[in-house]
């Protein structure tokens, strides 16, 4: 049995987050390469570029891009999908509760305004399929990805399961200790790392991080699921004596005392805050 071959692409990106700062970034996205190729996210805008050199490299074309597979809606990931559709006219599939962010940008920046948005972001993106939980998808011979819902991160976060390798993209379901704290759901979060033990695969391919082995994943698991119980933690702490937890004051206070450089405060980080104040 021929199995397909597997392509990280890390992709780099800055957001400024202030006149005076801009926060280096950077996001994975996976190219799954068989008699078609299929992806696993977009990246930003700038990923385009990245993507097609990368192909030339390797003796394949945009062109042949059958599929993206969207793990949710954030702009580091849905960023470049339109300009690889204009290309290819590959299929989108994407989770049901982000559709309208990934079909209507300009509703995802009013209700969640990254600094930049607009930079990382080429457009509107037409969804041709939206897939369930536990769906299985026949992707190719030899290519059959598995959906799992993971929220916490985002409310339609999303793992693919390639079932061939027992290979999971997991997205950004599992947030790595010290990075910066984005999530809506803390007990959808804890919810969904269970999920992933379950699951049981032999390699995680993270948006965030280096593929890990089956024997590092479940330390990996473990530290993350403590790393959000620590900041649900040191929030609740923080609120004890904060008169309003609805400002950047909160935030700033919240991220000094984990250890995280207050100056980042924005709305996104408050709203992850907030979500720990809530059963």
């Amino acid at each position: 049995m021929k199995t397909p071959k597997i392509h990280p692409l890390k992709i780099h990106f800055e957001i400024p987050v202030s006149p005076q700062f801009k926060l280096p970034r950077f996001v994975y996205l996976f190219i799954v390469g068989g008699e078609k190729l299929h992806l696993i996210d977009s990246g930003v805008v700038a990923a385009m570029s990245q993507i097609t050199d990368f192909l030339y490299k390797i003796n394949r074309e945009i062109s042949e891009v059958e599929n993206i597979f969207l793990t949710h809606s954030h702009p580091d990931h849905i960023g470049a999908a339109p300009l690889i559709q204009q290309k290819s006219e590959c299929k989108i599939f994407a989770p049901k509760e982000e559709t309208n962010w990934i079909t209507n940008p300009e509703l995802q920046f009013q209700q969640r305004p990254v600094p930049g948005f607009f930079d990382l972001v080429a457009g509107p993106v037409k969804v041709d399929q939206i897939f369930e939980d536990e769906e299985i998808i026949s992707v190719e011979k030899n290519i059959t990805l598995q959906v799992f819902s993971t929220p916490g991160h985002s409310a339609g976060s999303t793992s693919f399961f390639l079932t061939e390798q027992k290979v999971l993209f997991s997205g950004d379901a599992i947030l790595l200790p010290g990075e910066l704290p984005v999530f809506e759901n803390v007990n959808q979060y804890l919810h969904s790392i269970e999920k992933i033990k379950q699951i049981n695969p032999e390699i995680i391919y993270s948006s965030w991080d280096a593929p890990k082995s089956k024997k590092e994943i479940p330390v990996l698991l473990e530290q993350s699921k403590n790393y959000i119980l620590n900041i649900q933690k040191s929030v609740r702490q923080v609120a004890n004596n904060f008169q309003e937890v609805r400002s950047i004051d909160f935030c700033k206070v919240v991220l000094k005392t984990l250890g995280q450089n207050e100056n980042l405060a924005n709305p996104l980080l408050l709203t992850s805050f907030l979500a720990c104040l809530k059963e």
